[in-house]
């Protein structure tokens, strides 16, 4: 299959090269020819589209995306929910096993606590895990992406093979035996994940982050892509943690959806970027942003993490217990310092959106906040034990399946990490279902990051360098830059107009301005029409070598 693109606005994602005036041509998953295309090539083309100006670049690459799991569901498009939602805003590539949340590797006797565990951020899957290890999740997932997909190894589901979900620093046995665990399983990923607030990583020590960092790159080089200990008032220490670990166990490092949270917080980013800056004169660094001013995650999150430790069992009697919801209320009203306080930052209940909840059972409060659950059950001070009471009993009654909205941000503060020319995106999106009204970035993220940069004066050749190419160097991918050779994974798209349209209400709402993508040469979105492909889908499994490109 030949296809001609006609008058296109060429952006290479090279970073350097200005958008010109030209044809691409594309043979199966290849580029061919781009610029002047000679007369006698351009007859031989099977279709011929007209892009009548619009810009065409590289495929963009989510380097945070939930949709490993239940991403892979079929929804009414035809399309896997999280291939839908990627191919709509431009994205041919994501990066999943986010927040030391890999979906493996995961002993038999763990998968249906870690199921539990990953369905408000990753969804679910249709059927019983079948996988222990990386190589056969990805034999489980191949075919079912329409887009190509990585995976870093997650440190809780490293730490859980060794520790199941016990709330305790490692010893140096347990250490080790992690360490081994990484080293199984590091080939066929792309860097090493944590997530410092969730289970069972949220009870680490440094020591073990660096064994397990120095451990991957014992097998390949690779970076460390955190979910911070706290984002909150105690970023800077936090940070360096990450960093340090990094440069001790030999890694580069990824600051994962750079924030800072809680308005007393704000005015901390000239020390955030000065340590990012001195990390980068040692070791690779990078960082990814979803732009907006509010994040999403698993609703456990807002409880203190000796509160979430064993099964969710455990954890849900926890939450019935009334000393135990005594002891939570205090921490969550009174301690700011010891862990990263959502609700807290969020300026209480108010601040905290509800994105999920168990189907049939908390659907009337979807998009509402933590603050009117404790309102319609009679609580209106949102400090009182009653209304701490309220929100424990909505937990209770939805099995603890609920996500949630955090508004903590600060749109200047956006802006500022914006700007920076190491700042790739992502969509941090997690995965929309029945009971679901999820963060508007999951659809939005990338056309609303082409938006801020037409709006901001950002050049369009540096806006997609850092969506399509600096990720792709990064994690030691075959880079995209357009070229005789390239891989025809592609976006045309209007630079004039793309945009955003969803919001927290409405968070689905399909972007303007995408009008076609390709994967390897595939149209699987046509001027507003997704195209199905023959299954199984053509997504690739993204690996890298085991020496980092120069």
């Amino acid at each position: 299959m030949r296809h001609l693109i006609r008058n296109a606005s060429i952006v290479t994602g090279d970073g350097v090269t200005a958008p010109y005036a030209g044809d691409v041509l594309i043979e199966d998953d290849i580029v061919v020819a781009l610029g002047q295309i000679a007369t006698t090539d351009a007859q031989t083309a099977d279709r011929t589209t007209d892009a009548k100006g619009r810009a065409l670049a590289p495929g963009f690459v989510d380097t945070h995306n939930h949709g490993a799991l239940g991403g892979t569901a079929i929804g009414e498009s035809g399309f896997p929910h999280a291939c839908e939602l990627a191919v709509l805003a431009g994205v041919t590539k994501r990066i999943c096993g986010v927040d030391g949340l890999s979906p493996a590797p995961v002993v038999p006797d763990q998968r249906q606590q870690y199921a539990v565990q990953l369905k408000p951020l990753d969804g679910a899957i249709d059927g019983d895990w079948s996988w222990s290890t990386v190589a056969e999740f990805l034999a489980w997932h191949r075919g079912r992406s329409i887009t190509d997909m990585g995976l870093y190894l997650g440190h809780s589901a490293v730490r859980r093979v060794v520790m199941s979900n016990l709330a305790r620093v490692a010893t140096d046995a347990e250490i080790e035996a992690m360490g081994q665990v990484v080293r199984r399983e590091a080939p066929l990923t792309l860097g090493l994940s944590t997530g410092l607030v969730y289970n069972p990583a949220v009870y680490c020590d440094q020591r073990e982050l660096t064994a397990l960092v120095r451990a991957f790159n014992g097998v390949k080089p690779g970076a460390l892509f955190p979910h911070l200990r706290s984002e909150s008032d105690n970023i800077i220490a936090s940070v360096k943690e990450v960093v340090e670990a990094s440069i001790d166990g030999g890694g580069a490092y990824c600051n994962e959806h750079s924030k800072i949270a809680g308005a007393q917080n704000y005015d901390r980013i000239d020390e955030l970027e000065s340590i990012l800056g001195d990390a980068s004169s040692s070791i690779q660094t990078m960082e990814n942003m979803y732009p907006y001013t509010a994040g999403s995650t698993t609703g456990d999150a807002i409880f203190p993490p000796e509160m979430r430790a064993g099964t969710r069992a455990e954890f849900l009697a926890r939450l019935a217990d009334p000393a135990a919801r005594k002891a939570m209320a205090d921490k969550i009203r009174y301690d700011s310092k010891s862990w990263d306080n959502f609700v807290h930052f969020c300026s209480g209940l108010a601040g905290v959106q509800i994105a999920g909840v168990k189907p049939g059972v908390g659907d009337a409060f979807l998009g509402k906040r933590l603050g009117d659950v404790a309102a319609a059950a009679g609580a209106p001070d949102p400090m009182s034990d009653a209304a701490f009471d309220a929100v424990f009993d909505f937990y209770v009654r939805n099995a603890g399946e609920v996500a949630i909205i955090t508004h903590y941000g600060h749109e200047a503060t956006v802006e500022r990490f914006f700007r920076r020319n190491t700042m790739a995106i992502c969509t941090d999106g997690l995965m929309p279902g029945p009971g679901q009204k999820p963060h508007p970035r999951a659809l939005g993220a990338f056309p609303k990051a082409l938006r801020m940069g037409r709006e901001m004066g950002i050049p369009l050749e540096t806006m997609v360098w850092r969506m399509a190419t600096l990720p792709c160097r990064f994690l030691n991918l075959p880079d995209p830059t357009l070229r005789p050779g390239a891989d025809a994974s592609l976006v045309l798209f209007d630079a004039d107009t793309v945009t955003d349209r969803g919001d927290y209400l409405n968070p689905l709402v399909r972007p303007l301005g995408i009008d076609m993508v390709f994967v390897h040469g595939e149209c699987v979105l046509d001027h507003g029409e997704l195209i199905v492909p023959k299954r199984p889908f053509p997504g690739r499994v993204l690996t890298s070598p085991a020496a980092r490109a120069a």
